[in-house]
This record gives C-alpha cells, sequence and structure tokens, in this order.
C-alpha cells in the first residue's frame, strides 16, 4: 500500500490485515507523534506504524495487505 494512501487514515479506527494474514484493529498512529514522545520505542523509529486501543506491534506501510476503516 502507497505511503500517501496509508497516511490518510492516521488518528482512525481501522481493521488491518498483515502481510502473514494476522489481522489487527484500533487507532492508527504513526512513530515519531508529539503525543508519545515520553515513549521511546512508538517515538524514536521511523517510518513505522502501530495502533492503539488495544496497542499493537511496529509495523511498515509494507506489511499490510488490506487495509478498512471502521466506524
Amino acid at each position: 500500500m502507497k505511503r500517501s494512501d496509508f497516511e490518510k487514515y492516521l488518528g482512525k479506527k481501522v481493521q488491518i490485515t498483515l502481510f502473514d494474514n494476522e489481522i489487527i484493529q484500533g487507532e492508527l498512529h504513526k512513530t515519531g507523534e508529539e503525543q508519545f514522545k515520553n515513549e521511546p520505542n512508538l517515538y524514536l523509529p521511523q517510518k513505522r506504524y502501530f495502533l492503539i486501543n488495544p496497542q499493537s506491534c511496529l509495523f511498515r506501510c509494507s506489511h499490510v495487505k488490506k487495509l478498512k476503516r471502521e466506524i
């Protein structure tokens, strides 16, 4: 998935299917966001994404097979 298309969903609730067919759900965020400044694992890596509520692993946009916005 292209990064420009993927980043349109930042801050929104999504359902993501990763390359290994694992399905994760939550609110999409990017590493380096100011609100995660006190958490080095979520602030320092570059060009990585993760979900909160519940929190998921870090992944790249190239690891995403499918993305669906949840209401």
